[in-house]
């Protein structure tokens, strides 16, 4: 396989937060300076502006032994793609049409890594209209099989954000496909980052990197009885709040869902200590008292393992109308509740009480 240059670039310029540019700044950096400093971030510091990666960066087929092309080792600053003059060679991924015009970046990882992936519409391209779709798949043969698609994201409706985390479960050169849910193509922003947690340094994908009572060795925000709220963003496996259960069993924790166009989950880790325990998960009232109202879990509570395989399912109470769940027999292990929602919930913002609760056999 013919490989040009290795991207070494993030480890030196550092990456925080989700990343936005003004027209203005956009063609600043695209002419060759970095002069006026228009980008905002919602991480804890401000990141290198967007560089212009061309289509140097990306494979016009996935999986293609022949292509010149760059891979990617480590994080990149954010940088601008056009598939513009690309044609759509995916039309889905997994369920999820894709019929936009797509282009691939091909990253090189070890197993383990982290990896945090992220892209936008450019918002400094006047008049376009998108709907990104991104996605990390595997070749096979001379090109990429996209049918099973486990790692993606087509959470947003329109011109959201698409982001996703990364676990590698082997060695090997991944292609993270820069698609389309309409056809056509457009011009995005990317952030790839290779996250490293335990340096110290908290980047973009990460919910905290310092040694402290608030944060574990996995980078994840602590919750408990004392500390129950919500820290986000936690819409995933690697950033999932850690909640530490108590010796009564339970805990309750508060936090909030929907009031956008995406469908983004919100994810908690905890351990089961005990071979063979029950777990319980309900939602309660302001007023601690369960759930007697289906409106309050317009989402379903799912139980997964560390693999992302669902352990047990949605149920919904029959009296109620109330998402719960309920399942025994779980092996000593760490697991992660989901709450999803197929659909975004646009209308509101829905608060919620989940309580957990961890039953020895």
């Amino acid at each position: 396989m013919k490989l040009r240059t290795t991207l070494l670039m993030g480890a030196i310029l550092g990456l925080t937060g989700c990343f936005v540019v003004t027209p203005g700044h956009r063609d600043d950096v695209l002419g060759g300076g970095q002069s006026d400093g228009g980008q905002s971030d919602g991480g804890d510091s401000a990141v290198a502006p967007p560089v212009d990666a061309g289509n140097s960066v990306l494979v016009d087929v996935c999986g293609d032994s022949t292509a010149d092309y760059l891979v990617l080792r480590d994080s990149m600053p954010p940088f601008i793609v056009d598939t513009t003059g690309l044609v759509n060679r995916v039309s889905s991924c997994g369920s999820a049409s894709a019929p936009g015009n797509d282009g691939f970046l091909a990253i090189e990882v070890t197993a383990g890594d982290q990896w945090h992936f992220h892209v936008i519409p450019d918002p400094a391209t006047a008049g376009q209209v998108r709907d990104p779709f991104l996605y990390l798949v595997l070749p096979s043969g001379s090109s990429c099989d996209t049918r099973a698609c486990q790692h993606f994201s087509n959470s947003c409706e329109g011109t959201g954000d698409e982001h996703f985390a990364f676990i590698a479960p082997e060695d090997g050169i991944w292609y993270l496909g820069i698609d389309d849910a309409m056809a056509g193509g457009g011009v995005y922003q990317i952030e790839a980052v290779r996250l490293q947690c335990g340096d110290g340094d908290k980047v973009h994908g990460e919910a905290c990197d310092e040694t402290s009572a608030t944060c574990n060795n996995s980078c994840q925000q602590i919750l408990s009885d004392t500390r129950p709220n919500e820290v986000e963003a936690n819409d995933n496996a690697i950033e999932a709040n850690f909640v530490e259960i108590p010796a009564i069993n339970n805990v309750t924790l508060s936090g909030t869902i929907g009031g956008d166009s995406c469908t983004y989950p919100d994810v908690y880790n905890f351990r089961v200590p005990i071979e063979g325990s029950a777990v319980s998960i309900d939602i309660l009232n302001t007023d601690d008292s369960v759930c007697d109202n289906g409106s309050l879990t317009p989402f379903d509570i799912v139980l997964r393992n560390s693999a992302g395989e669902v352990r047990a399912g949605p149920t919904t109470n029959s009296t109620t109308g109330c998402a719960e769940l309920r399942v025994a027999g779980l092996s000593a292990a760490a697991y992660f509740l989901h709450l999803e929602h197929a659909t975004p919930i646009r209308d509101r913002v829905v608060p919620y009480k989940v309580r957990i609760t961890v039953t020895p056999p």
